[in-house]
C-alpha cells in the first residue's frame, strides 16, 4: 500500500488522529486487509516526518479500537476481524472515555476549570494574616540556618577561584558545579557523568523545560496528587494534555495509573521522597508499578528527589531513579530546600540521548543562568554543603518532633496525620465532611497560616484536608500554632459536616 500521508501542522485534529484516520480509511476501503503488516514505528515516522511518539499514540489508539494487533519481535498487523466499510470500528469502555476525553472542546473546558480554581486559589492565599503571624505554610527554609558570614564569604572564594567563568555563557550550568555536582550524587548512589548534568534555575525551570520537551513530543503529563499546584500548573501553562493519579497510602493509584499510561505516550511526574505535601515515601510496591510502567509503556518517568537528602530518620532506600530503566527515567533536584531558594540553583539530569534532547531546549531558556550564583554553590558543595546539610536534618527533626507531639495533644479524635522521616511538611486530615478552607480562614484571624488541601490539586479536591510545614517556625511557635489550630477544628467539627457548604456558594468555606 501507498503510505503517502502529509500530515497537517495546522487545524484542530493533531497528527496522531491525522494518522488513525488514514488507517481507518485504508482498512475500510480494502486497501489494507486483515493481517496486512503495518509499517514499524521508526519505519513509519521516518516516511512521514513525524517523530516516533506520534506513531506510539496513533498505534496505541487503533489497537484500543481493536482495528490493529502488536505482537512482540514481529509489528504491527490489521486484525484478523477488521471493521468493514461504513461499520464504526469496536471500543471498549475506557477507549470510548479517553475519546471524549481528547476531544479538543473537552480538554479546553477542563483546562478553563482547572484554571479558574488554580485562580480562585492563589487569590485565597494572598489574603495577608495579621502581624505577628505564625507561619506553618512556608516550604522553604528560615534564614537564620545560614550563619552569618556564610554566604559571603563562599561569594568571595568564587570570585577568585572562577573569575574567567563568571563573564560567560554556559549554556548547560557552569562546568564547575556539574562536575562538584556529579561528584556530591556519586556519594548519594547515583551514577551520572558531569555532561549528564544540567544546571536549571531551581527545580521549577527544571519541571517547565520537561514540560516543554512532552509538548514537542506529544505526551501527555500524568501528574501525582496531590503535589505541589506549580507542576501541573507549570504543564497546563505549555499546553500539555494533564491526568492526575491520586496518591493511595504511600504509592499512587495503580488503576489510573496505567490507564493513563496506557492511553497515550507519557510523561509521570512523582515526588517519592518526603512528598509534597504529605511528607510520605513511596512504598516498595508503589516503586515497582513506577518502574513497570516505565519499562512495559512509552512512558518516561520524572523523580523529583528535591527533599530526599532531608532524611532525618529511618533507613534510606536507594532512589527511583536508579530502579527506572535508562532512556526512561529523569532526575530532578535543588538546593532550595536544603540549603536556600535565593540561589535558585536546581538541576535535571537523565540518560543519553535524551539528556542531549533537554540540553537543545534549556539553552534557549536563558543561556544558561547566572554562572555567579553556579560558582557560589559549586563552592559550597566542595566547602560547606554536607556540613550544613546535617544541621538542617537536626534542625528539621526537632521541629517535626514538636509538630508531632502538639497535633497528638491538641487534635480531637477522628483527626489523622502523617509524622514523616524527613523534609518539612506533614499533612493533616479532617473527618470527612469537614472544611480546610474553613479551618485555614479562621486560623488566618487568629494568626496562623496553613495550606488547605485544595491549593494541593488542580480539580480541588482534598477538602477535609491540610499541609502543616514546621520548617520555618520555632518549636514553641510550632506548638502555640497548633494548639490554636487544635482549637478551631475542634469547633468546626461541633458544627457538623453541614456547615461546610451552608454558604450556599459552592465553595466550602
Amino acid at each position: 500500500m501507498d503510505w503517502k500521508l502529509n500530515l497537517k501542522t495546522t487545524g484542530p485534529k493533531p497528527k496522531y488522529r491525522q494518522l488513525m484516520d488514514f488507517i481507518n480509511s485504508a482498512v475500510a476501503s480494502g486497501r489494507l486487509k486483515p493481517g496486512d503488516r503495518i509499517p514499524s514505528v521508526a519505519e513509519l515516522a521516518n516516511r512521514l516526518s513525524v517523530n516516533k511518539a506520534t506513531v506510539v499514540r496513533a498505534f496505541r489508539e487503533l489497537e484500543r479500537q481493536k482495528l490493529i494487533v502488536s505482537q512482540v519481535g514481529r509489528g504491527s498487523f490489521v486484525a484478523a476481524r477488521a471493521p468493514k466499510s461504513g461499520e464504526p470500528a469496536q471500543r471498549d469502555g475506557d477507549a470510548d472515555d479517553q475519546a471524549v476525553l481528547t476531544r479538543p472542546e473537552v480538554v479546553g473546558l477542563v483546562r478553563r476549570l482547572r484554571d479558574t480554581h488554580v485562580s480562585g486559589v492563589v487569590q485565597l492565599l494572598r489574603v495577608d494574616p495579621p502581624k505577628p503571624f505564625i507561619n506553618l505554610w512556608a516550604g522553604v527554609p528560615p534564614e537564620t540556618t545560614i550563619p552569618p558570614g556564610l554566604l559571603e564569604r563562599a561569594a568571595v572564594r568564587a570570585s577568585r577561584h572562577h573569575r574567567e567563568a563568571l563573564y560567560r555563557y554556559h549554556h548547560n550550568g557552569l562546568p564547575q558545579l556539574r562536575e562538584r555536582l556529579a561528584k556530591w550524587l556519586a556519594t548519594r548512589g547515583y551514577d551520572l557523568a558531569p555532561d549528564q548534568i544540567l544546571i536549571t534555575n531551581g527545580s521549577q525551570q527544571a519541571i517547565g523545560l520537561i514540560a516543554t520537551w512532552a509538548l514537542n513530543e506529544q505526551r501527555t503529563a500524568v501528574v501525582e496528587t496531590p503535589t505541589y499546584i506549580g507542576t501541573p500548573r507549570l504543564f497546563m501553562q505549555t499546553g500539555t494534555m494533564l491526568e492526575t493519579v491520586p496518591w493511595d497510602g504511600p504509592q499512587l493509584r495503580s488503576d489510573r495509573l496505567t490507564r493513563a499510561v496506557r492511553a497515550s505516550p507519557s510523561v509521570v511526574y512523582c515526588c517519592p521522597e518526603f512528598h509534597n505535601p504529605t511528607g510520605q515515601c513511596l512504598s516498595a510496591d508503589g516503586r515497582a508499578a513506577l518502574v513497570d510502567v516505565a519499562a512495559r509503556w512509552d512512558a518516561v518517568v520524572v523523580v523529583d528527589d528535591i527533599f530526599r537528602d532531608l532524611r532525618f530518620a529511618g533507613k534510606e532506600t536507594p532512589s527511583l531513579y536508579v530502579q527506572l530503566p535508562p532512556g526512561r527515567r529523569v532526575l530532578v533536584g535543588s538546593f532550595s530546600k536544603t540549603f536556600m531558594p535565593g540561589l535558585r540553583i536546581g538541576f535535571l539530569a537523565a540518560d543519553r540521548p535524551l539528556i542531549e534532547e533537554l540540553a537543545v531546549i534549556r539553552r534557549w531558556m536563558d543561556l544558561g543562568g547566572s554562572p555567579v550564583t553556579q560558582a557560589i554553590m559549586a563552592d559550597l558543595l566542595e566547602n560547606t554543603y554536607p556540613g550544613h546539610l546535617e544541621t538542617m536534618r537536626a534542625h528539621y527533626r526537632q521541629r517535626r518532633d514538636a509538630a508531632r507531639d502538639a497535633l497528638r495533644s491538641s487534635m480531637p479524635d477522628g483527626v489523622t496525620f502523617t509524622v514523616p522521616d524527613g523534609g518539612f511538611s506533614l499533612w493533616v486530615q479532617l473527618p470527612s465532611g469537614s472544611s480546610a478552607i474553613q479551618v485555614y480562614l479562621r486560623a488566618l484571624e487568629q494568626g496562623v497560616t496553613i495550606y488547605p488541601g485544595p491549593a494541593h490539586d488542580i480539580d480541588g479536591r482534598y477538602l477535609n484536608c491540610f499541609r502543616l510545614c514546621y520548617g520555618w517556625p520555632s518549636p514553641d511557635e510550632i506548638r502555640r500554632g497548633v494548639e490554636i489550630l487544635g482549637r478551631i477544628v475542634r469547633e468546626t467539627l461541633k458544627r457538623g459536616p453541614l456547615d461546610a457548604t451552608a454558604t450556599g456558594v459552592g465553595v466550602p468555606l
